[in-house]
């Protein structure tokens, strides 16, 4: 779909400019002519309004904000489709740099977020994701792309954290008001930052998964690299599922051991290991205070009594910026939220990652998702019925390889992976033969039982070149030593 150009018009909305694109969608810069305000405008690639459930996951952002009410939540004032057939959200305007953009800055200056602010960019995020848990919402997609950073005299530290793309998000318990349902066989997120859980599939995915993605933030702004770095998206996966990140307190030896401590509980394999977010963001407090010297901190509460009715005791944890709104604009908001709350069903653009087993490997589909022999493993996890995967006792097989780089290739001759790969299949009798090859080293055979865990490292052998022919003269006597010698002239 081609860019709206500058002057388009969406009911009363003026296109300024391009600000990003998606695999899925765009974001522009748009005013309101009635109102002469700034807003942003969230629109879906044509291609995609025709797919009911793409359109739904879209209109799934409006549904979870208008659920929300926080200042660091972004809102959503307005949402339709265009006679040309624009499907659009219109938002508040942000001015501010996201926590990846700062943090890649500080990267090229050979820098690191400071720690105060490290706690505090996470406090604040922490705070708002409690009350959308409280809601039955969970993100999917926390990173550093999607916090905003957006100037505020009244906020802690001089800055409000924003949190932005509540389209993939998770809508359950008894709020929820009838979003798209997503299969259990896909994966969902940004792989850097996916839970065990996620990269397993998206129907065990549930509040602790923020809490990890979260983890994976704090650990990147602390020891400047996220917890896991590969090429292939298959193989951050199998990072995720069965590798402990690089100790944080070696990577980063002036961090204090309690911020380490809560860094590795948050990023815990396990679930149930993890802080859930509430006594998350109450831990980061005290880390901030006792660290940071910060005063007291106030905690949000839910705006929502049980019943799904407004309460008269929310306490926003910071104050919220003042909007500038008309009366007649603020009653539309409320009459738009009304209307998402009887049953619209929206979603947003993939700045993460929405990803089933087949477009994973179309690297038209995966878009920027670097692609690698790695992807074959990662096709051979999904491939499988999450239902199936669950019943069944299932084994883990983990290799590694030295050096490191190997092709593991099975008997049919098809590449699954490279080294360090990981799989995981239901149980089975018998074993699999792979070979691991690297260029420069002797082929390595190995079995693999189908009947337990494997975990093994090979040591690869150098090839040993053949040595170098060399050519050695042939000197004949001369004719006297030869008659000495018994030669015949």
């Amino acid at each position: 779909m081609p860019a709206l150009p500058e002057g388009h018009h969406l009911g009363q909305y003026r296109i300024i400019r391009l600000l990003g694109e998606g695999g899925m969608g765009a974001v522009y810069e748009a005013r309101h002519e009635s109102l002469d305000r700034r807003v942003a405008i969230k629109t879906l690639h044509s291609e995609l309004t025709a797919q009911q459930a793409t359109v739904t996951r879209f209109f799934n952002e409006a549904k979870a904000l208008s659920k929300l009410e926080h200042p660091s939540i972004v809102q959503v004032s307005d949402f339709g489709t265009a006679p040309d057939g624009t499907t659009y959200l219109v938002m508040e305007y942000l001015r501010g740099e996201s926590v990846g953009k700062r943090l890649r800055s500080l990267s090229e200056r050979g820098e690191r977020l400071p720690l105060a602010s490290a706690l505090q960019i996470c406090w604040q995020v922490a705070d708002v994701l409690a009350v959308a848990h409280s809601q039955g919402i969970i993100h999917r997609d926390i990173k550093p792309e999607n916090l905003m950073l957006v100037a505020d005299p009244i906020a802690p530290s001089g800055e409000r954290v924003k949190v932005l793309d509540f389209g993939i998000a998770k809508l359950s318990g008894g709020n929820d008001l009838g979003g798209a349902k997503t299969a259990t066989n896909t994966l969902m997120g940004t792989p850097m930052y996916m839970s065990p859980e996620q990269c397993s599939g998206a129907g065990r995915v549930d509040d602790r998964t923020d809490v990890y993605a979260l983890g994976c933030v704090l650990y990147q702004s602390l020891a400047g690299r996220p917890p896991f770095e590969a090429e292939g998206t298959g193989e951050l996966i199998g990072m995720h599922l069965y590798h402990s990140p690089p100790p944080l307190g070696v990577l980063a030896p002036k961090v204090p051991g309690n911020v380490v401590q809560l860094v590795h509980r948050m990023l815990a394999k396990d679930k149930a290991q993890r802080p859930d977010m509430s006594s998350t963001a109450d831990q980061i407090g005290q880390l901030l205070k006792q660290h940071a010297g910060g005063t007291p901190l106030s905690r949000s509460r839910s705006a929502w009594g049980q019943d799904g009715l407004r309460g008269g005791d929310a306490v926003a944890a910071l104050p919220p910026t003042t909007l500038g709104l008309s009366s007649g604009e603020g009653n539309r908001q409320r009459q738009i939220r009304q209307g998402l709350l009887i049953g619209l069903a929206l979603s947003t653009l993939a700045i993460g990652v929405a990803v089933r087993p087949a477009s994973l490997l179309n690297p038209e589909a995966r878009g920027r998702v670097p692609s690698g022999a790695s992807d074959s493993m990662l096709k051979d996890l999904v491939s499988q019925p999450m239902e199936d995967l669950l019943a069944s006792p299932q084994i883990h097989w983990f290799i590694e390889s030295d050096p490191s780089g190997a092709q593991v290739i099975d008997m049919s001759g098809k590449i699954r992976g490279v080294t360090p790969w990981s799989f995981q299949q239901a149980q089975n009798r018998g074993r699999s033969q792979f070979t691991l090859r690297l260029d420069g080293f002797v082929d390595a055979d190995l079995w693999l039982s189908e009947t337990e865990d494997v975990k093994s490292k090979v040591v690869l052998t150098r090839k040993v070149p053949p040595p170098a022919r060399t050519s050695v003269p042939v000197r004949f006597p001369q004719p006297q030593k030869r008659r000495e010698l018994g030669y015949e002239d």
